[in-house]
């Protein structure tokens, strides 16, 4: 792999060895620079000997208020998804995530794997994206009808729909907060998030997802989970377990929740 950046003389060599601090494996994470929220809760996910690399490609913290703004936001990360590939490549990762849900759904069931295909062709490893993950997870658990919680707008919610409808499943009722910016996304509490999840639940869903990988909603779902007596799965944590798991590191972890708990 080569850069139009590189200096001359520079090198890439690929002779693999075992991280000293990641022994199981060195998983790259891709983010937003807006996203903070989804880094850390993916740090704290880690089991002994798996270390995450992560990058932070460029996304402006776009004002929103209406769909056209989401849509410039997904422009800005189609633009940068590759040079954020290539950043990781150097790690010599084992497994790539793609830390940002809204992007593995736009175009629907097509647009999603076409995306999940150039990601793994790009960095040569598999990949974890929120769809597969959410997709993958229903199954494990036997779900059909399905609710989503977003921070976003239609544009989005759309896609998202189009997605899970697309690969057998009932999307139920979509519940979106129409957060103004990214930024905006990463500071919803608790209490605004539990009572879109209830308006979800009213629908009477099998499970529920938060989409959206900057709400903080790692800790918030195992609670509400318990509550419901139903899966209510944070996103950022189906792709991290469906990362591990895509890595046969089969650890069952307490504190977030059922599936990276039992499954």
């Amino acid at each position: 792999m080569t850069n139009n950046t590189d200096i001359a003389g520079t090198t890439h060599d690929r002779t693999r060895y075992r991280n000293a601090m990641g022994p199981r494996g060195v998983i790259g994470v891709m983010t937003p620079g807006p996203n903070v929220n989804v880094e850390n809760e993916m740090m704290d996910m880690r089991p002994e000997g798996v270390v995450n690399a992560i990058d932070r490609y460029y996304v402006p913290n776009q004002s929103i208020g209406e769909d056209e703004d989401w849509t410039i936001i997904m422009k800005h990360v189609a633009a940068n998804l590759d040079d954020s590939v290539e950043r990781l490549s150097e790690a010599l990762i084992d497994h790539l995530v793609l830390a940002m849900s809204s992007q593995s759904f736009m175009g629907g069931v097509r647009g999603s794997f076409a995306l999940l295909d150039h990601l793994r062709e790009k960095s040569g490893v598999d990949v974890s994206m929120g769809a597969q993950a959410a997709e993958q997870a229903l199954k494990e658990v036997g779900a059909r009808r399905v609710a989503l919680v977003t921070p976003y707008y239609p544009v989005i919610e759309k896609n998202a729909a189009s997605y899970f409808e697309g690969r057998g499943f009932e999307v139920v009722h979509v519940e979106g907060l129409k957060c103004r910016s990214i930024v905006e996304v990463g500071s919803q509490t608790p209490d605004r998030l539990r009572s879109a999840v209830t308006v979800a639940n009213s629908f009477n869903p099998d499970a529920i997802i938060q989409l959206g990988t900057n709400l903080r909603f790692g800790e918030v779902a195992p609670v509400l989970e318990e509550e419901l007596g139903k899966p209510v799965w944070a996103v950022g944590t189906v792709i991290y377990w469906h990362a591990l798991r895509a890595m046969k590191i089969d650890d069952q972890l307490e504190g977030f929740g059922s599936l990276l708990a039992k499954h």
